[in-house]
């Protein structure tokens, strides 16, 4: 049986103008590696959305990463003071890697 190891994967709904200062707060957080996909509609808080209704709706991305505890730990610091005024949606829960030094 292939051996697995537990890691924290990382997704976060931004922005798609914070998508290149998200990527740098996960690298100063020790997360060199991750995912940016374009994220076409949704519904939240403020109502439905699309990223093409001509109605000055920002498009999302969602940003995805997986690493160890430590690592998210920091970039969760990191992001606590804009989570509200950016309007970041986070989820954090574990998953089972294949080459575990990778993360």
């Amino acid at each position: 049986m292939i051996q697995t190891f537990t890691r924290k994967r990382i997704d976060i709904l931004v922005d798609a103008p914070l998508s290149d200062w998200l990527a740098e707060q996960a690298e100063h957080a020790g997360i060199a590696h991750h995912s940016l996909l374009p994220v076409h509609s949704g519904v939240g808080r403020s109502g439905a959305w699309r990223d093409d209704d001509g109605f000055g709706s920002v498009a999302k991305r969602m940003f995805v990463a997986v690493s160890n505890e430590e690592k998210v730990g920091a970039l969760l610091e990191r992001l606590a003071p804009q989570i509200e005024s950016y309007g970041l949606v986070i989820t954090v829960y574990d998953v089972e890697v294949i080459r575990g030094e990778r993360f």
